[in-house]
């Protein structure tokens, strides 16, 4: 790592546990922005893990873990002349977050819902997965079983009379279905097919009864159904898009 990436990566993660965004923290640094982004996404999942408002050791610890953790796999590294980059940086960095987090808090997170404090912890753990994965198929199998996560808590937040975290929730559906169609092709395809087939009866009736019962739910999950459709239909076809 060089002395200038150390010096843009405290600036940042200093800037993060002030309350600046990632994406403002990456707009400033365009240049180191991709190997910076799943350094500062994975503080700020360690920070929204640890505390609302981090204590003053905290953040000098997040700072110190994730720079020794950084400095000490670059050494390794560079004595076999690689350099720093994101693939290997940034399972190091998960470790920090399981440090920082601790396991109760990420396997806590995992039931939360969107209307709870550990929320933002469960989809930060997902984006994670997700960047771990190396393949598009791989990919596009997660995506399938977050689609089964939020159609749950779509039905959660109506049964708890929050509307407006229900559309919040029917646009990552939404999403999650647009990047199966992305990225679903080539080997693993009829595995994939399986699961959503397998999944789809469900998931559908749940967002149309939700439909009927909250009218002022039904753009948001008419769009979220035909989604689901469109994404089946691809699948069955045997391509993504």
């Amino acid at each position: 790592m060089s002395r200038e990436f150390e010096a843009i990566l405290d600036e940042c993660l200093q800037r993060l546990l002030e309350g600046e965004s990632v994406e403002h923290c990456l707009a400033r640094y365009p240049e180191q922005a991709a190997e910076l982004e799943p350094l500062l996404q994975v503080a700020l999942a360690a920070r929204e893990a640890s505390a609302i408002e981090p204590r003053p050791e905290f953040k000098a610890q997040a700072r110190y873990r994730l720079q020794s953790a950084l400095t000490t796999g670059v050494k390794r590294r560079q004595r076999r002349g690689l350099r720093l980059r994101w693939q290997w940086a940034l399972p190091l960095a998960i470790v920090l977050f399981l440090i920082l987090a601790g396991g109760s808090t990420v396997a806590a997170s995992s039931a939360s819902l969107p209307d709870e404090h550990l929320y933002p912890v469960k989809t930060r753990v997902e984006q994670i997965r997700l960047w771990l994965t190396p393949t598009d198929m791989g990919k596009a199998r997660l995506h399938a079983q977050f689609v089964n996560r939020r159609t749950e808590e779509i039905a959660q937040m109506v049964h708890r009379d929050k509307t407006e975290v229900a559309v919040r929730v029917a646009h990552r559906l939404e999403a999650h279905l647009q990047q199966i169609r992305r990225r679903a092709h080539g080997p693993g395809i009829h595995d994939l097919r399986q699961f959503l087939q397998q999944h789809a009866a469900g998931n559908l009736a749940t967002l149309q009864a939700l439909e009927e019962e909250r009218p002022a739910l039904r753009p948001a999950l008419e769009r979220a159904r035909e989604a689901y459709l469109e994404t089946l239909q691809a699948i069955q076809g045997g391509e993504g898009k």
